[in-house]
This record gives C-alpha cells, structure tokens and sequence, in this order.
C-alpha cells in the first residue's frame, strides 16, 4: 500500500517519470540524463511507499536481469541495445506501479483520484511549516518550502512566495509556456544562486514540455 495519501498525486508523479523516458531513450546510454531520471524516480518512490520498499528496490532492479553493458569492451550498438531494454523494463515497471494505484483506488473511492483536485488541496495554504513533513507535497513543494522557510523579511518573503508559486504553478501545466518560466527563472538568479541551483533541476525535468 502506498504511504502517500493522495493516490492520484501518487499517479502523477509517476506518469510524469514515464513521460521522461522517451526524452532520455536517444540521449548517451546510462550518461548524466539517464542518471538523473533513474536517481529521481527513486526518491519519488520512496516518498509514495516508503524508504527501502519493495517498489523502489523492483524499480532499481528492472532490467538488470539480462546484460548490463556498462564496460568499455562493448561495443556502442550493444550498449545501445542493452540501455534500450532496460528502459523498455523500467517503463513497464513504473506502468504495472500505475496499475495498483489505480486498483486501490477503484477499491477506495470507487474511481481514480482527480488530479487538479488533488493539486489545488496541496496549494492550498502551502508553504506552512508543516509542508516540510508532509507526503502529500512533491519534491518542488519541498524546494520551494526550502527557500521560502529562510526569508524573514515579509516584503522579500511575499515578492519570493508570488515568483516561486507563479514557477511552480507553470511547470505543472502540460504545455508550460516559456515566456512565464523565463521571467521567473530571471528572477531567481538575481535572487540567489543556491536557490537557482535549487530549483533548476525540476526546470530540467520539465524542459521538454515547455512550449515558446
């Protein structure tokens, strides 16, 4: 059973990691994107199940059945080959993971959670002190609470709150437009640049649906 309360908030952090993996299918095998995508699907698992689930260690070992072609001595098409399958198994993987959700939903609520819905609750009132425990929130909640937490000028906090939510609201739409996360990105490295690097790796995540 999943630890996250929200199963359909649940859902969505995990199609969001399956839409990634066509994005990181053709770029360098296990390089910097795939590491990236690997390590953070990881961490997603633990916030819906648990540290150390059973999730998390299936996800990890998908694909490792077969050859695991990391050595130099292979050739680049085997490399290739080898990367794809394992893509094809954790992709798999990560869809029987959607499967359950939506079975112990069906058994919960008679239907699958709404999605916007979920997301509007998590806003609301967000960024109180006990976000930062909460599973419900994702880890852009959790990065954005970061930050907010250490401002104590009320006039910096609320001009932070307005451009981080304004970031974060963008990024969560399926088509982010580029002229609302450039000005906000803008904002942010004059703002600091630990809370630029901060944030810059769900920029990354979500570049790909970004649109002009």
């Amino acid at each position: 059973m999943p630890q996250l309360n929200d199963i359909g908030a649940a859902k969505q952090l995990i199609e969001m990691q399956l839409k990634d993996i066509e994005n990181i299918r053709y770029k360098v095998p296990y390089g910097l994107e795939y590491t990236f995508w690997e390590d953070f699907t990881a961490k997603i698992l633990d916030r819906i199940y648990g540290n150390e689930s059973r999730q998390r260690h299936g996800f990890e070992q998908a694909g490792r059945g077969g050859c695991f072609s990391v050595f130099e001595s292979y050739l680049e098409h085997q490399r290739r080959e080898d990367y794809a399958e394992i893509l094809n198994c954790k992709k798999e993987y990560l869809e029987n993971l959607i499967k359950e959700l939506e079975g112990q939903s069906a058994l919960k609520h008679g239907a699958s959670s709404d999605l916007e819905g979920s997301d509007d609750i998590i806003v609301t009132d967000v960024y109180s002190d006990d976000i930062s425990k909460s599973k419900d929130a994702s880890p852009l909640d959790h990065a954005v609470y970061e930050i907010l937490s250490k401002i104590k000028d009320p006039e910096t906090l609320k001009e932070a709150k307005s451009n981080l939510l304004t970031l974060r609201y963008e990024l969560l739409k399926p088509a982010p437009s580029w002229a609302v996360v450039k000005r906000s990105m803008i904002w942010l490295i004059e703002f600091g640049k630990e809370e630029f690097f901060l944030i810059l790796p769900f920029i990354v995540l979500y570049i790909r649906k970004i649109v002009d």
